[in-house]
């Protein structure tokens, strides 16, 4: 991404637009965090749609225990190995582009939702809705 950036500083000979260095901060390690969801799939569907795609968001949310209360935590597994926390609250927010998945854990790249899926776990199922807004 950091080359796409230059490349178009270069050939245009102007700073780069605020929607594409935000998706280029979209996937830095940094945001691969609880919370950060939001933020990051606004920058990441705002950069796809100013390419002239039809990006989605897409909620996804953990179901009740069996004690009522929603279970919390989902966890991605990275390429790498490690398993980082996404959220604690039950709720993350991605954005479907064609059938890909985006998000700060996927890369610029980003993976088919069944690697993704794959990828993310939770103690409950996780419930995946198309909503209007991250």
């Amino acid at each position: 991404m950091a080359k796409a950036v230059q490349a178009y500083e270069v050939a245009t000979g102007l700073k780069a637009p605020l929607w594409l260095t935000g998706f280029k901060a979209a996937f830095d390690a940094s945001k691969q965090v609880p919370g950060a969801c939001q933020g990051v799939a606004r920058s990441v569907h705002a950069a796809f749609t100013q390419l002239g795609g039809q990006p989605e968001y897409v909620r996804l949310t953990t179901l009740a225990d069996e004690t009522g209360k929603r279970a919390g935590y989902m966890m991605f597994k990275m390429a790498d190995g490690r398993d980082l926390r996404v959220t604690e609250r039950g709720f993350h927010v991605v954005v479907r582009m064609k059938d890909r998945i985006y998000d700060a854990f996927t890369g610029a790249g980003g993976l088919s939702w069944q690697e993704y899926m794959s990828s993310l776990g939770a103690r409950t199922p996780i419930l995946d809705e198309a909503v209007s807004a991250p």
